[in-house]
């Protein structure tokens, strides 16, 4: 039996209302970037994070983030979407899976995050152990994200199993 590497495609979404909580912190690929205006959710809400978790896992057949971490647990209130993330990788590399490359698409009326996307894409690659690119779209003042009442991340991820018989 002939041995190859198998590849395989996650995607993933998430989206978020703007909280009206004045404390609430928007992080964002686990990046801090602004405070009074974060993200409702039962975590920090990092919409990129959890996009990519998804993608990851379901990559894999893992399903998604809410499988593992579901939004109604309370061991979960306000836990760090990074740390998640982590979590996610691990399980998608404990089957022998590597990321080849993610790609993720943030999109926001505000705050503008051009200058946070290196340190984003930068944050998001450590954890997942492969090459991450973050970007930023704006919705063009359309809907509910161009009215600046939630945001939302698409993100897309490549993974591969070397020697799997095939």
């Amino acid at each position: 039996m002939t041995r190859s590497p198998q590849l395989r495609i996650g995607n993933g979404f998430d989206i978020h209302p703007v909280s009206t909580d004045q404390n609430r912190v928007l992080k964002l690929a686990g990046v801090e970037v602004a405070k009074g205006f974060g993200l409702l959710g039962h975590s920090d809400a990092d919409v990129v994070c959890h996009a990519l978790a998804d993608a990851v896992l379901g990559a894999v057949g893992l399903g998604g983030i809410g499988d593992h971490f579901p939004p109604g647990n309370p061991e979960f209130q306000g836990a760090d979407s990074l740390i998640l993330l982590s979590k996610c990788m691990q399980m998608v590399t404990d089957l022998g899976w590597e990321l080849v490359n993610a790609d993720v698409t943030v999109i926001a009326q505000q705050p503008r995050l051009a200058e946070f996307l290196p340190a984003m894409s930068k944050t998001v690659t450590e954890v997942l152990g492969g090459p991450v690119e973050v970007k930023a779209k704006s919705p063009e003042s359309i809907g509910a994200l161009g009215a600046n009442q939630g945001i939302a991340a698409l993100a897309s991820a490549l993974l591969w199993r070397p020697d799997k018989e095939g």
